[in-house]
């Protein structure tokens, strides 16, 4: 990666490369648009006054953080599920996250078989339910943005709803992968 980040500075030129690195990571990572999305970041930025932006940018950007050292500490001898733990904690705290990372973390779940086998109902419960926010979340998106007939509020909840089901999966894999131990 670090490889890539030369080449590409070397390309674009030093003037232009943090140009570049903000259009392509800034949007994911800077809080820049608050337009809905899965994630929870936008319906609180649009409800917060605009002194305090900054504050709680760097408050959430902060927050993946605090779980590092718990999930080392946890999973020290499980070094790909603590790599799947960390890409779980990533979208559940990314500012717009996408559903192709959510494929991409349940294909890193499914590449641990010894956790899935102790994951519990909770979690299949999850998964069979994760996408009834999902479809919700489309046709609400349509009816507040597109015909001006939705509701802010509606959207907050599927996305919430959303973010419950994934931390649900989410716990239920660290869980499993903490029973490999017994």
């Amino acid at each position: 990666s670090i490889c890539l980040q030369f080449l590409s500075a070397s390309l674009v030129g030093s003037k232009n490369w943090p140009v570049v690195m903000m259009k392509t990571y800034g949007y994911s990572h800077g809080f820049v648009d608050s337009s809905p999305n899965l994630g929870l970041l936008w319906y609180f930025f649009i409800q917060t006054f605009g002194r305090f932006r900054l504050y709680y940018i760097i408050v959430f950007a902060g927050l993946p953080y605090i779980f590092i050292s718990p999930i080392c500490a946890r999973l020290h001898r499980y070094p790909f599920e603590m790599s799947t733990a960390f890409a779980f904690l990533w979208v559940l705290h990314k500012p717009v996250p996408t559903i192709y990372d959510v494929f991409i973390t349940f294909t890193l779940v499914l590449l641990s078989p010894r956790s899935v086998i102790r994951m519990g109902n909770a979690c299949l419960v999850a998964v069979v339910s994760l996408i009834v926010p999902i479809v919700l979340f489309i046709m609400d998106y349509w009816m507040w943005l597109e015909t001006g007939v939705g509701n802010a509020n509606y959207m907050f909840f599927q996305c919430l709803a959303f973010n419950a089901f994934y931390a649900t999966i989410l716990l239920e894999f660290v869980v499993a992968s903490l029973q490999r131990d017994k």
